[in-house]
């Protein structure tokens, strides 16, 4: 009988705060999948401070220009403590942009 490993690998990822933002960099996840249309997706979740930034593109690189772009909103803009951009869904809330 084979039985295949219970093994998940994570890819990891990195979004800065700008160009030249290498003082603050934060470290989440991303996960790669197909549409369906049968085109590439991925989807990265990073957490900021106290929140996450969740977005999807259908390449790494355009994904790591939103993240980044996330970044500096959340921590130049202070865009997560706006009244009224944020809902609850399923029990967590999300801040939506």
């Amino acid at each position: 009988m084979d039985k295949s490993p219970k093994i998940e690998i994570t890819e990891l990822f990195m979004a800065k705060a700008g160009e030249k933002g290498w003082d603050r960099c934060f470290y989440g996840t991303i996960r790669r999948a197909t549409d369906a249309l049968g085109n590439p997706v991925v989807y990265g979740k990073i957490k900021v401070n106290d929140g996450y930034i969740i977005a999807s593109a259908s390449t790494q690189d355009e994904l790591g220009k939103k993240l980044d772009e996330m970044v500096l909103l959340i921590l130049d803009h202070n865009i997560q403590s706006m009244a009224g951009n944020a809902e609850i869904i399923a029990g967590t809330p999300f801040f939506r942009s």
